[in-house]
């Protein structure tokens, strides 16, 4: 059966971010569901079985990109397709993200709408506009 709304895991230290990118899944009847730590990272994917997870590369105590590759390894990613934030887009980050098989690839400051046309084009799904 074929879910309706896509969900999205997001794990974003800056809670500013976090609520803009909240309010974009939501405008664009996406489920935002939201790890506050690192830690919970594992029991959330494990609960919700996102669609999507999105991380910043750079996560207090723990590099985004090292710990995704843990979550392979554990196969806790089987069916969730991963986009990364980062303020610092170096070549070697992103080509390390696109080794890793990563859907996508943000640079910080993130504009949400253009995550969300990000992900939509991921999944074949047309654009909504909410007003």
């Amino acid at each position: 059966m074929k879910r309706e709304t896509l969900s999205v895991l997001v794990l974003e230290p800056n809670a500013l971010q976090c609520d803009l990118i909240k309010l974009a899944l939501i405008r664009h009847r996406m489920n935002p569901i939201i790890c506050d730590q690192t830690a919970n990272l594992r029991q959330q994917l494990v609960q919700h079985l996102p669609d999507v997870l999105l991380i910043d590369t750079y996560l207090p105590g723990q590099n985004g990109l090292d710990l995704i590759g843990e979550l392979h390894s554990e196969v806790l990613l089987n069916r969730t397709k991963v986009f990364f934030v980062s303020s610092l887009a170096f070549p070697e980050i992103v080509q390390k993200a696109a080794k890793m098989g990563a859907s996508g690839f943000l640079v910080k400051p993130l504009n949400p709408d253009m995550l969300v046309t990000r992900i939509q084009k991921c999944f074949n799904k047309t654009m909504e506009f909410a007003l």
